[in-house]
């Protein structure tokens, strides 16, 4: 039976969502890469990572954020390095505003929170460079906390199967925000999103032709029971 949404039965619903944070915790339990922000619980380099990771792929990012944060270990060692050399640090990424908009930040956060992230996304979202991913990101994975994380990879899985088309807007669309709050109502809101990021570039991959037989979540996917017809 595809679960397709929205799905009038709340019981169906639920049993939609169980099913999927089931199917994809065990898998990660398995499977989930390994990259330092992710063993870390410290805000400060997790926010460093989600500023890196800005349309740059993990692994380009992975030696220049390890040399970073043991250079400048918090807020209070960007702002003392000044805005140049944090700048030229951070050149090899591309994307100079990047920089200079972390710089930003980091002096707002030791002037207005004593160098530390405040978890509240409004006050996030206050901070030069952040916008709805990134607080997102930073109460998720920094504070685990059930902040929706929604990038390509996590509508893409949510619109495949609830058989909800996917576009640019998804990002920002209510109905994709409001099942994956309830999806990451987990036990381990960080656990589950990271592996739902990983399961999305292992098995359910951009593209016409996703893993969707060895998927463990393939029962009630509208996009496999469309292939299997």
């Amino acid at each position: 039976m595809c679960y397709k949404h929205p799905i009038k039965d709340e019981n169906e619903y639920r049993r939609a969502i169980s099913h999927i944070q089931s199917g994809i915790s065990l898998w990660g339990q398995r499977n989930m890469r390994k990259y330092p922000w992710r063993e870390t619980q410290d805000v400060y380099k997790i926010m460093v990572a989600e500023i890196m990771l800005h349309r740059t792929k993990s692994d380009q990012v992975k030696e220049l954020y390890r040399a970073f944060v043991e250079k400048y270990p918090d807020f209070k060692s960007i702002v003392l390095a000044g805005r140049e050399t944090i700048e030229s640090e951070l050149r090899p990424l591309g994307l100079r505003w990047r920089a200079k908009l972390f710089y930003e930040m980091a002096e707002e956060v030791v002037e207005k929170y004593g160098g530390i992230l405040p978890a509240d996304r409004e006050r996030l979202m206050q901070l030069p460079g952040v916008g709805h991913y990134i607080s997102s990101a930073v109460l998720c994975f920094g504070y685990n906390l059930p902040a929706a994380i929604l990038d390509v990879n996590t509508v893409r899985i949510i619109g495949r199967f609830f058989g909800i088309k996917v576009n640019d807007s998804s990002r920002r669309s209510r109905k994709f925000e409001k099942i994956m709050h309830d999806l990451v109502l987990h036990g381990e809101p960080k656990q589950f999103s990271l592996s739902m990021i990983d399961f999305a570039a292992a098995i359910c991959i951009p593209g016409d032709k996703p893993r969707c037989q060895i998927c463990p979540i393939k029962d009630g996917c509208c996009f496999y029971e469309g292939m299997v017809v």
